[in-house]
């Protein structure tokens, strides 16, 4: 009998303390709960370079942004783009949206991708100001030729430099050279070559140089010969400054030519911001 009231005592203890043990003991990791290393090295791309939307259901997760491009007191984490001649266009885009083949155009131009590199740079913790200025009517009404574009849009430039420090500064271009100089294969595809152009007529270009060549290096690890490197320009019969003077941190950048597709600047695009965000980050910007 006393055996029995001993063991139906052990056996009430047990059931009391089984709810604690479960929770001090957990079981074997279920399934989809195990935690995943995010993949720093990937690329990615918007979904249209020209109608770009965001549909916050499906929006793919952004890859988050280096440690020293958050949270710095007393370091801008912005940049600039601008568009100097922003009536420069992609003969495929605009066969495709009009049915004639151009390379300028007053709508569909360069200047539809400050919506697309916005959105990358974003993926990199960078806010990416567009300047919203156009000068490819005035620049036609008035006959201006290129060369003149840079001093139209000095002022404008000047200004928004002025009121932020910026820790990039993008001029963004199409040259005008044949697509098997302007076009690189990679695992992804076909991507637009980009090539940094710096004026050496200031005193302060080699800042300006050195911040090129950093980006054309990282550029080129991440898709080998997508940046054709640095074109210095100086002398007479060229501009030679570019208004680089006013930052140097001030690039321009020829992004593809004229016979680049739509999908080659949008994964150009993603490359550029990518190297750019960890050029900044390795230099504490």
């Amino acid at each position: 009998m006393k055996k029995s009231w001993q063991f139906h005592s052990l056996f009430i203890l047990f059931l009391f303390l089984l709810p604690i043990l479960i929770i001090h003991f957990p079981g074997p990791e279920q399934p989809g709960s195990r935690q995943v290393a995010a993949d720093g090295g990937r690329l990615v791309y918007a979904a249209n370079l020209f109608d770009y939307e965001t549909d916050s259901a499906e929006e793919a997760p952004a890859d988050p942004a280096p440690a020293s491009l958050t949270g710095t007191p007393g370091v801008s984490t912005d940049a600039l783009m601008y568009f100097t001649h922003s009536h420069e266009a992609f003969a495929p885009i605009v066969k495709a949206k009009h049915g004639t083949v151009a390379v300028y155009h007053g709508q569909d131009n360069i200047m539809s991708l400050g919506a697309v590199f916005s959105s990358h740079f974003k993926l990199h913790g960078i806010q990416l100001d567009v300047l919203d200025y156009d000068n490819s009517g005035q620049m036609k009404a008035a006959g201006v030729p290129n060369s003149r574009a840079y001093s139209a849009i000095r002022p404008y430039v000047g200004k928004q430099v002025g009121e932020k420090n910026y820790s990039l500064i993008l001029d963004i271009h199409r040259d005008s050279i044949g697509r098997d100089k302007t076009t690189v294969s990679g695992k992804d595809g076909t991507y637009a070559k980009a090539a940094f152009v710096i004026g050496v007529d200031h005193p302060g270009h080699k800042n300006n140089r050195q911040l090129a060549e950093q980006i054309s290096a990282k550029m080129n690890e991440l898709v080998p010969g997508i940046s054709r490197g640095i074109i210095t320009k100086g002398g007479r019969g060229v501009n030679g400054i570019y208004n680089q003077d006013l930052s140097p941190r001030l690039l321009l950048i020829e992004m593809g030519g004229t016979e680049n597709t739509e999908d080659e600047l949008n994964r150009t695009a993603a490359v550029i911001a990518k190297a750019a965000a960890e050029v900044l980050a390795a230099n504490g910007q």
